[in-house]
């Protein structure tokens, strides 16, 4: 029985050895990249005090072990044995909860008022946003601004207990919700919608694997953003229905990115979700226009839903008020290349500033600054 063993574990360490010069050499297997991002590992140069130090022989064997094509394989199985022995997960700021539900660590900050800015900053920070608001107005341009969901603040119930904090402050979005109303700032608020919602909904508004609103909740989303916009113009664009839909457990794109990123062989979410084809059902006489979102990466949900070309004209998503996504090129460029951004605000019936909670910290991405910059407001 012991001679057993002991050969048994000999092939296995066997075929652990050959494995890499296995896979080396029948290169047509194919092997599924890593998710998430990595830094390439530069070589480092040959030189005598490189040699002599170690230095040269540790870093080439860096790079060595970043390109092996079994690479991608090996980090899968040493994180899903830490995941299931420790419940650790290997992807930068991602923690796994309770009920099977990961999380960011900066939403969970966010929660707990960790990154809060204070009330006199976002008060300075609200009244320039108010003043670019009624600047604004006065060129026939209306302002909506969207408070985006936090996972965080969806669902405390799931925060790890290592983050638990029982003297939970003051947070940066409670803070901007008050000077919305204060300010008569035109919002819309989906922490609250979302919450309201939340114990009488059907299909998850937050998948166990998903950083962002699911799938489904962004057409929640999308209705209601559309419904202001027209209420907002006094317009009415496009009518438009689900005929039909998808239940299934197959979980698409944002609804698993950070879970993907934690680079596993498998997890189970044992959720079921519902994904919805939206289709325009009548645009006679009715009104597209043109608008500039201004947003993070909330966003990107819905613009993969393809709804801006169904419902806008001439259309922009300023992404983190850096790149300039547009309808018309499908190659995006940087906001800084636009030749005449005064025209280009000028253009639009609308501008949509669109923040999840997790980055109020940020707001608004130099955006209040570059239009009072733009239009000398003080």
């Amino acid at each position: 029985m012991i001679k057993k063993s002991k050969h048994i574990a000999f092939i296995f360490l066997l075929i652990i050895l050959v494995s890499p010069l296995f896979f080396e050499i029948f290169s047509f297997i194919h092997i599924k990249s890593l998710k998430g991002y990595f830094q390439e590992i530069s070589d480092s140069n040959l030189t005598i005090q490189n040699w002599n130090s170690g230095v040269y022989q540790n870093q080439h064997e860096k790079v060595f072990q970043q390109k092996l094509r079994i690479r991608p394989v090996l980090v899968r199985i040493n994180n899903q044995i830490r995941f299931l022995i420790q419940k650790d997960v290997s992807a930068a700021n991602v923690v796994y909860g309770k009920n099977g539900y990961f999380f960011e660590r900066h939403y969970i900050w966010t929660y707990y008022g960790l990154d809060f800015k204070g009330a006199d900053s976002i008060r300075t920070k609200m009244n320039d946003l108010k003043t670019i608001i009624d600047f604004l107005e006065t060129k026939n341009i209306k302002f909506l601004l969207v408070l985006a969901p936090g996972k965080a603040e969806f669902m405390p119930e799931n925060i790890p207990d290592e983050f638990k904090n029982d003297n939970k402050k003051t947070n940066n979005y409670q803070i901007y919700k008050q000077l919305c109303s204060k300010l008569n700032i035109s919002y819309i608020d989906f922490n609250s919608y979302f919450r309201q919602m939340k114990d009488t909904i059907h299909y998850p508004l937050y998948t166990k694997g998903g950083t962002h609103w699911s799938i489904y909740g962004s057409y929640l989303a999308i209705d209601t953003i559309i419904k202001k916009i027209e209420h907002l113009l006094q317009k009415d664009l496009p009518d438009y229905n689900y005929p039909l839909y998808q239940v299934t457990k197959k979980m698409r794109r944002s609804d698993h990115d950070i879970a993907n990123a934690a680079n596993l062989l498998w997890y189970k979410h044992n959720q079921v979700v519902l994904y919805p084809y939206l289709q325009i059902s009548d645009t006679n006489q009715k009104f597209k226009p043109n608008i500039a979102v201004i947003a993070d990466s909330y966003y990107w949900t819905i613009v993969n839903n393809g709804i801006q070309r169904l419902f806008f004209n001439n259309f922009s998503f300023w992404y983190y008020f850096k790149e300039n996504h547009t309808s018309k090129s499908d190659s995006p460029k940087m906001l800084s290349e636009i030749p005449d951004l005064k025209s280009e605000i000028e253009s639009k019936d609308i501008l949509v500033f669109l923040i999840t909670d997790g980055n109020l910290r940020e707001f608004s991405w130099g955006f209040t600054e570059k239009i009072k910059e733009l239009y000398n407001l003080d």
